[in-house]
């Protein structure tokens, strides 16, 4: 193959418009995608998270990563992507055909993955107010990639999507027309993950989606659950932001409206201090006192930590209860599943979490919990006796990005975004 900088053709193209091969390190690219023969498409996805920058190479047409790797507490920048370019090289990956980036949140005009250009940018950035501790950073890491890598097709692809289509009656607030004519409505998030349980759950009981009515439940440093009927996401625990729902590593999760007025006039704080506090301060951090970080709060809860003994019951309650609100919603569950970084890792979470829901025909097999391994894709972990599957799931949000990416390189999603202002 000739890498010279002449262009690549062939009569089995995925894309007419131009579209980069990408060579590490960068000298020059080939303008159109080729999928002929026994040649690979390489997808690079990029995840950059509150507290972690996680990235994979995919090939669409297999289930296994090329690479996959996670980055910790990175801080997002040249440096950062000097790192996963030396990871991607090192693996043999020799040429990208796009990279995807995972967006926490669209805004209200953008429903779908997207080619980034300047108008995406733009959307992903007047949403940041709606994302603080998600949209600058991925929209930092998207222009730092569009700089290094110009000519490759870079492909947003948004936690909202997923629930885009969710029935009004679950996303829309009772507040006053202006306010919903303006964009208040509830949007919901880690839709990637949900996505990827979706079709993890419902490939492991062997059963279309168009048969499950699942709870998944994505608990890490964010958390939320997602009542997904059937295929489709009808409700979930996040809500115009990330701060709604569940009791999370620092963020309040449901709150009562009045709380913040009440704050501001006791206290004297501003809207910025408090909206600081409900993102960075609050959740298992403020309950605990000893941090946000789920297994140094369950290794001082064993020691008899009264504090963090209370946030682990806190925390669990609130999600048994979007469980069993969810399950009411749907007419019923047929399987709970966990993923996310606590949802795969604790058993000790997931036990403290069902416990009460046997009333639902739900039981855990003890032995089961305590043996999955993340390394596993997923495991059924209840018992013989229960009617609803119980399900621990690794979390796979790259695949769905390089999923995602591929969908729309090849024209399943369209590739015009009207945003109507």
């Amino acid at each position: 193959m000739n890498w010279a900088g002449g262009s690549m053709r062939c009569s089995h193209c995925v894309l007419s418009c131009c579209t980069g091969w990408l060579i590490l390190p960068r000298p020059a690219v080939a303008t159109s995608i080729c999928t002929d023969g026994d040649q690979d498409m390489h997808i690079l996805a990029i995840n950059a998270g509150s507290a972690t920058l996680k990235f994979g190479v995919f090939d669409p047409a297999s289930a296994m990563p090329v690479i996959e790797s996670t980055i910790d507490h990175p801080a997002v920048d040249v440096a950062a992507f000097d790192e996963i370019e030396r990871q991607v090289r090192s693996s043999g990956v020799t040429s990208l055909d796009a990279i995807g980036h995972r967006v926490a949140h669209a805004g209200p005009f953008l429903r779908e993955a997207a080619f980034v250009d300047a108008k995406v940018e733009h959307e992903i950035d007047q949403a940041a107010a709606l994302a603080p501790q998600h949209n600058p950073v991925a929209l930092a890491g998207i222009r730092i990639a569009r700089e290094r890598w110009p000519g490759v097709r870079h492909v947003a692809v948004f936690d909202t999507a997923f629930h885009a289509g969710m029935p009004e009656h679950a996303s829309c607030y009772a507040v006053p027309q202006s306010w919903r004519a303006v964009g208040v409505r509830r949007f919901g998030f880690h839709g990637l993950s949900h996505q990827s349980v979706l079709a993890a759950v419902s490939s492991a009981l062997m059963r279309p989606p168009s048969e499950l009515r699942i709870v998944s439940c994505h608990i890490g440093n964010g958390a939320s659950v997602c009542a997904i009927d059937r295929g489709r996401s009808v409700d979930t625990s996040m809500g115009m932001t990330a701060l709604e729902g569940l009791v999370m590593g620092t963020r309040s999760g449901d709150l009562d409206p009045g709380v913040p007025g009440y704050v501001a006039r006791t206290l004297g704080l501003s809207l910025v201090q408090i909206e600081a506090a409900l993102y960075s301060d609050s959740g298992l951090k403020a309950l605990s006192g000893v941090g946000s970080d789920l297994r140094e709060i369950e290794s001082r809860a064993r020691d008899g930590h009264a504090a963090a003994q209370m946030a682990l019951q806190v925390h669990a309650y609130r999600v048994r209860k979007y469980i069993g609100a969810y399950a009411a919603a749907m007419g019923g569950c047929d399987a709970v599943a966990f993923t996310g970084g606590a949802g795969e890792n604790s058993p000790t979470l997931r036990c403290r979490i069902l416990d009460g829901l046997e009333f639902l025909g739900l039981h855990l097999d003890e032995e089961r919990n305590l043996a999955f391994s993340p390394a596993s894709e997923v495991a059924q972990l209840q018992a013989s006796r229960s009617s609803v599957a119980v399900l621990a799931v690794r979390a796979r949000e790259q695949w769905v990005i390089a999923h995602e990416t591929a969908r729309l390189l090849n024209g399943s999603v369209s590739a015009e975004h009207e945003i109507d202002e």
